[in-house]
């Protein structure tokens, strides 16, 4: 094997060395051809592949950096679209804030406005009572049997139509009479045509006369002893409602001391 390699290197060797057949030419044929040289040969093989290495290496050094550039434009791609979401989270937090605290203001200012009709239907309440007891204590004729409540409004609009065109000479007691009991009937009206725009609101009473006390919804002001089981209403001083399932406000009531005296 040896042998053989040397042979062919040494044919290759004759082979460089030997002189090239000159090239057939068909014009004029040159003086001379310049001789081959091996040596100058393999020097520029290796010239060209220290060349090629460099190049090489410049395209690979020019490949890293577009690396790290595209690697440093993915991480502000990244970090942009990061801020953005965090932004976008930002206005969807301040938008829902906004929106809670305006629905919260709106909220209590609706509250604020329920609590004012609910003292003018106190008002009525004590009218509406004060009238009950006045008609109970005199034997007033109580009102006609029940109807429906615009045509209670409409008969005592029409009443009350009548007494302002009456005769002023006309002041017997039963015109007077029926001047009060009419204007009874039209306070009676506008209660329960209150109470119908608060149910509408969703804002209905409390019911506390006769039940146990409850202190998440009542408010006790005193205790007197009666025939009642102790911790029972006996008497509602201010009703209490209810709105969308919560207090709108509490009822102060007396509660029930028990009968001690029995015992």
């Amino acid at each position: 094997m040896t042998n053989d390699r040397q042979a062919l290197f040494d044919k290759l060797l004759d082979y460089l060395q030997s002189p090239p057949s000159p090239p057939e030419y068909f014009g004029e044929p040159p003086k001379s051809a310049p001789a081959f040289d091996p040596y100058q040969m393999v020097s520029e093989w290796i010239a060209l592949r220290q060349e090629m290495k460099q190049q090489g290496k410049l395209l690979q050094t020019a490949q890293e950096r577009l690396q790290r550039e595209l690697e440093v434009a993915r991480s502000q791609n990244d970090e942009l679209q990061q801020r953005w979401e965090t932004s976008q989270q930002q206005v969807s937090v301040q938008y829902a804030n906004e929106f809670a605290a305006q629905e919260k203001r709106f909220e209590k200012e609706q509250e604020n406005f329920l609590k004012a009709i609910l003292g003018v239907l106190d008002a009525l309440d004590r009218a509406c009572a004060h009238w009950q007891e006045s008609s109970e204590s005199s034997e007033m004729p109580l009102s006609s049997p029940p109807q429906s409540w615009r045509g209670k409004l409409g008969r005592w609009l029409s009443r009350f139509g009548q007494k302002l065109s009456s005769d002023p000479a006309n002041s017997a007691p039963t015109a007077l009479m029926e001047t009060v009991e009419s204007d009874r009937q039209g306070v009676e009206l506008i209660r329960r045509t209150l109470l119908d725009i608060l149910k509408q609101q969703q804002v209905v009473p409390i019911v506390a006369q006769g039940q146990p006390f409850d202190p998440q919804r009542m408010y006790a002001i005193g205790r007197q002893e009666s025939d009642e089981p102790e911790n029972t209403v006996i008497q509602e001083v201010v009703r209490g409602y209810l709105w969308r399932d919560r207090i709108l406000r509490e009822t102060q009531a007396i509660v029930s001391a028990g009968n001690h005296t029995s015992r």
